[in-house]
Order: structure tokens, then sequence, then C-alpha cells
């Protein structure tokens, strides 16, 4: 039985039907790979690598700093040729360190060929998880080992399987092809936390993935504690306090975080990560995607390793309709336009989203219709925080709450007046992290 809605947000069309039915496919080896220090939410990796350097297929090539970080490994074997800074769909430009392949593909440590039975303690497999980079991969890219070891107790685990934006089909053939790897993921997880129960919830769009994961549960020695929820289809679902809220009714406070209400939510393809790096010794190095959209000939979903230029993956998929108005990493609501189409491959770009043609724009003065106050499902007040980003009133941010936005994009998708509200917050947002930083 699907769940009560989440308050606030909006129906959309999913335009899934281009890439739902396809299976997954492996993109080549890139010639080049550059990978990025900055992947994750917390400070940049420090590259410990230089030009000339050796590297093969999983070797640490960028340290974390301090807890809040993560580690960034080599996605193919052969030379660095640069450490300097590349483009970044973020902050323009962020340091990178540039591979050359040899096309040996030799990795750094031999991986495991087959499942191992997990005899690891708690603090080992945090520490795995750790030393494997691995981060959040629905788009948040908070480093999991943190997420996994929360200060308060947690009595339930809730597996995002959402994916509610619009296009993109990854996390579907995950649950689709990955089941059994899903399930073991959840299982290592239950290593780490003791929940009394996980909740896999997943939209009513998607009932071949919700048939297939209950059959399988109950094949399974856990299947009192682990129960898939169907969801009805409201953007934003997957984002982390709706999903909670629709799926337990409780409410995470503003300012305040899951594990505050004994709760940890992982996305399917980080929990699949989570396994791959448990019982195979591999560190993220590679993910799931959808490249989609009406300006691109052949939508796909492919694994593509980290550090894989995007314009190699519009190639692959034959290229452009026409002209592209905008490339986006990841889906048309909380995506972000890419500057350059040589932006490489990040750990939590769940897509490559090509539009069409040029996309006429105009932004017009707000007539105070309220649509973005009430639909914002965080509850703020989005035309708010935006006159204050326009005259810099920086000190009117923490007042506003301006941190708590999901940056979900249902306020500038609403606005009759087309104001990008969504930019105005996320310049605010910068700028009061920023502030805070100086401190």
């Amino acid at each position: 039985m699907s769940k009560t809605f989440f308050p606030g947000g909006i129906h959309l069309k999913d335009n899934k039907e281009c890439t739902r039915d396809l299976p997954i496919e492996l993109f080549k080896d890139p010639e080049v790979a550059v990978i990025l220090m900055s992947q994750h939410l917390g400070k940049p990796a420090k590259p410990i690598v230089q030009a000339g350097d050796k590297v093969k297929i999983g070797q640490l090539i960028g340290e974390a700093q301090g807890d809040f970080s993560s580690n960034i490994h080599a996605s193919i074997s052969g030379e660095v040729i640069k450490v300097t800074p590349a483009s970044h769909p973020v902050s323009i430009e962020d340091m990178a360190v540039t591979i050359q392949n040899d096309h040996q593909s030799e990795w750094y440590q031999v991986l495991n060929t087959k499942k191992e039975n997990v005899l690891f303690s708690r603090e080992e497999l945090l520490e795995i998880i750790k030393k494997n980079g691995i981060v959040g991969m629905g788009g948040a890219t908070f480093p999991t080992h943190i997420k996994l070891n929360p200060k308060n107790p947690v009595d339930t685990l809730i597996i995002n399987g959402a994916e509610c934006e619009p296009f993109l089909t990854c996390d579907f053939r995950l649950m689709m092809e990955q089941s059994d790897a899903l399930l073991n993921g959840i299982k290592v997880i239950l290593k780490i936390l003791p929940v009394k129960q996980v909740i896999i919830g997943i939209e009513e769009n998607k009932k071949e993935a919700i048939k297939q994961l209950k059959s399988l549960i109950e094949k399974t020695d856990f299947s009192a504690q682990v129960r898939v929820e169907t969801l009805k289809e409201k953007y934003p679902q997957g984002a982390e306090k709706n999903l909670i809220f629709a799926l337990t009714k409780r409410t995470v406070q503003i300012g305040k975080l899951p594990f505050d209400i004994g709760v940890v939510v992982q996305n399917v393809a980080t929990v699949i990560a989570i396994f791959e790096a448990v019982y195979f010794k591999k560190p993220l190095i590679d993910r799931v995607l959808t490249v989609t959209g009406y300006g691109i000939k052949e939508p796909k979903n492919l694994r593509v390793k980290i550090g894989t230029p995007v314009q190699e993956l519009i190639t692959f998929c034959q290229g452009n309709t026409e002209n592209p108005g905008k490339v986006i990493f990841g889906g048309p609501m909380m995506g972000i336009a890419i500057r350059s189409l040589e932006t490489p491959i990040m750990k939590g770009t769940s897509g490559v989203l090509v539009l069409n043609g040029n996309i006429p724009y105009q932004e017009n003065q707000c007539i105070r219709c309220g649509k973005c106050v009430e639909n914002c499902p965080a509850g703020l007040m989005p035309v708010k925080i935006t006159e204050s980003a326009k005259i810099g009133e920086y000190v009117q941010y923490e007042k506003l709450f301006v941190s708590s936005c999901i940056e979900c994009g249902v306020c500038s998708y609403n606005c009759p007046a087309a104001i990008p509200l969504l930019n105005y917050i996320r310049l605010a947002k910068a700028e009061l992290m920023k502030r805070r930083n100086q401190k």
C-alpha cells in the first residue's frame, strides 16, 4: 500500500521511459582520467602523487584531510601526467590528478574474485569503508564512514530507492541487476548498526524492482527485519527528510539530522559500493549513471570510471540530436549545468542530462504568488532568501534557515516569474559556509 505524501513537493512527469528498460553497459576505460580531489562533502583530498609517477587501479592518489573528507583512488592504470586544477561542476576549478591510460589495467592490490564471509568487527568495517573512499552516491556525497557512526542510537535504517528525479534510472537498474549485492550490503550495515528495522523505500513507478526485492527478501535470514515499502510518486520523495517522514512519520526538525530521531538513510548505489568494498576490497573507482535527455541520440545506463570526461560518454551515445542547449550533471531539478564537456565524472554523478537547442530565459519581477513557499518541502521561504541574497544581506541567511534547503529546485520550477530562486539560494548557502569557515 502506498504511503502518505510528505508536506509540499510537486508532481512531475518522470521521463524515465528512454532508459528504464536498458541494461547497464560497461563503458570502456578513458584514454585520460581526470580525477578531482573534491568529490565529497567536506575538505578536498590532498594529492599524494606527482607528474611522472606510475599508478595502478585502486591506488590511493588523494588522501582524506581530517574526518570530514574522503580518500580518492586511481580508476585506471598509467602515468600521472599532471596535478593541476581542472574543470569542476560546482567550484569552476579544483585540484585534480590526470592519468594517461597505459592499457595494462593493473590493480594496486588483487581483488577478491568471490564473495568472502564477513567476519570483521564493527570498527574494522567502518575503517574498510573509510579506506575505500565510499561516499553517498545519491548526490550528497557525505562520507559514508561518518554517516554509519552516528552520535545517537538509531533504530531504523532506510534504503533510498525512490529515485524521484526525472529521467534518471541508474538506481532502478541497480536494484534490478544487482539485487543480491544490495541485500548483502544491507547485511554489512547491520553489522555496524544493529537497528530494529530496515525499510527499502521505492516509488510505485518501479513495480518490477519492488516485486523482485520482496521476493528475494523472503528467502533471506533477515526477512523479519527488512521490508520494502511502496511510495507514491511525488518530487522530491527521495530527499532524506521527506523520505523519513513518508516511511516513519518522524520529522527531522530544522537544524537537526536524521540520527537525532533514530534514523540513518543510505542510497541504493552507496549500499552496493559498501558491499564491494567489504567483500571484494574494491575502492569507489566507478559508478553507474544514466546518459539521457532529448538532446542525446541513444540514451543509456552505463558503468563508468571516475574521471572520465563527459564528452566521451556523449560520443559513445552517438552524440547530440542537435546543438545541445545545456548539459547537466544529475537530473533536471537538482542537477548542475556544466561549463565544459571536459568536466570529469565524479562519485556523485548520477546522470548526464543533455537538453536540446537554445533555452530562452528571462527573469521577471516577483508577483508575490507564494508558490515557492507553498510547495517548499523543507518549509522555507525561498523568496525571502532570494531577496536577501540579491542585496548581500548575509545576516538574514541563518534567520531564514538557508542551510536547511535541500536544493530540490521546486521553487524555481514553479516560479511564474522565472526567477532562478535555487541559484540565489545556493549563492546564499555558499556565502554562509564561507563566513562560518572564516570564524
